[in-house]
């Protein structure tokens, strides 16, 4: 059995293999992701009752799921349902602190929708939360469970690519105006950030899981193109404590989208979407193709086989470690991880400065109110941050 990061073993009533009930708050578009996500484990779990300040939106879920499902008149009710065991929190960014919280207060373990928090002070609470109560908390960065991503991660833990020298990452998307027509997008009250926090969040945290620990980034942001006051480009570099540095392009304006990664070592590199490459050194002292340590590569990568995606491998993950009385493989503490690493690039972009990680708590950045004081923000209504 798993020892979970806080050192105790999570022991909350229902544990074990029995069907787990499940409460959701928040009725959006991507409740229903967690909804199918749950359906994927119809003998561990089973979706009993949600909550939304709109009832309509939460009419509307039960309607999509075809019924059968309660909807609850408020929070309070739903969370006092002895038969709910795990609350999928799916309300914007910045309302995720307050629902985990009751939930977590309430006995009931926690899904979180990504991001986790605007805050590290926020993360820090929910963290301390369920660590105090025994109970699991999971965020959903679904990357983490990607064969591709799960290939690297084991080429880099054989030191198949020896010491990394140099990363990239690209994270470009398109969001259109409707995407911004919800009233809580495009603001930093609201969204808690633009397209690093929203977006390439996820290549983000697969880049930290990576390559480890940052020591320092170096950042530019951008609001090119619409009204928004969050950022919708961004570039940086960031300087890890294994010496690695990585540099990561960010945009929710590109008319060419693209999720790429490349890692590089002294003679091997790999990529996303997956490739290998090895070079060698020959009798001239020239570099020359490796072929041999191409199918090296090749033969690390299929020793990791195929696996749940998306939500429901998010939710796979939190059913074993409430099953096995565990820690999920992505935590709250592991999901703070990316959200110090995004404060930082935010920090940098907007005093035009290095910053050096880790955030203190007496930082003006570790908390919500100073971040929403301090960041640099575009105009409503116009184009650009400047």
């Amino acid at each position: 059995m798993r020892r979970a990061r806080s050192g105790r073993f999570y022991t909350k009533r229902g544990s074990g293999m029995n069907q787990k009930g499940i409460g959701i708050i928040g009725c959006g578009a991507i409740s229903r992701a967690h909804v199918n996500g749950y359906r994927a484990f119809p003998e561990r779990c089973d979706v009993r009752a949600v909550y939304d300040v709109r009832r309509e939106s939460a009419d509307e879920l039960v309607r999509w799921m075809g019924g059968g499902v309660d909807v609850c008149g408020s929070m309070r009710e739903l969370l006092a349902r002895d038969d709910i065991d795990i609350v999928s929190v799916c309300t914007p960014p910045f309302a995720h602190k307050e629902p985990v919280l009751d939930a977590l207060r309430a006995g009931k373990h926690v899904l979180c929708e990504k991001p986790f928090a605007p805050s590290l002070a926020d993360c820090d609470e929910m963290i301390g939360e369920a660590e105090a109560r025994g109970l699991a908390l999971g965020v959903s960065l679904q990357g983490r469970f990607r064969r591709d991503y799960r290939q690297l991660k084991h080429m880099l833990d054989n030191r198949l690519l020896g010491d990394i020298r140099f990363a990239q990452m690209n994270g470009l998307y398109w969001r259109g105006e409707s995407y911004y027509e919800a009233a809580w997008r495009g603001t930093w009250e609201k969204q808690s950030g633009g397209v690093m926090m929203n977006q390439a969040i996820h290549p983000l945290d697969i880049f930290v899981w990576l390559l480890g620990d940052a020591e320092s980034v170096l950042a530019e942001m951008d609001t090119f193109g619409r009204g928004i006051e969050v950022e919708d480009f961004a570039a940086a570099t960031i300087r890890f404590r294994s010496g690695a540095l990585g540099q990561v392009t960010c945009t929710a304006n590109s008319v060419q989208t693209e999720v790429s990664l490349k890692l590089s070592g002294a003679t091997r590199a790999v990529g996303i979407p997956l490739s290998f490459h090895a070079v060698r050194e020959d009798e001239r002292g020239h570099m020359v193709p490796d072929e041999e340590g191409v199918r090296e590569l090749a033969r690390m990568a299929d020793e990791i086989g195929d696996g749940p995606k998306g939500h429901a491998a998010c939710i796979g993950d939190l059913l074993r470690a409430i099953e096995e009385g565990s820690s999920p493989d992505v935590d709250g503490a592991e999901a703070r991880r990316v959200i110090e690493v995004i404060t930082a690039l935010y920090k940098s972009a907007s005093t035009g400065e290095r910053v050096k990680l880790p955030i203190g708590r007496d930082d003006p950045w570790y908390t919500t109110d100073g971040i929403l004081a301090h960041v640099r923000r575009g105009r409503r209504g116009e184009p650009g941050s400047r």
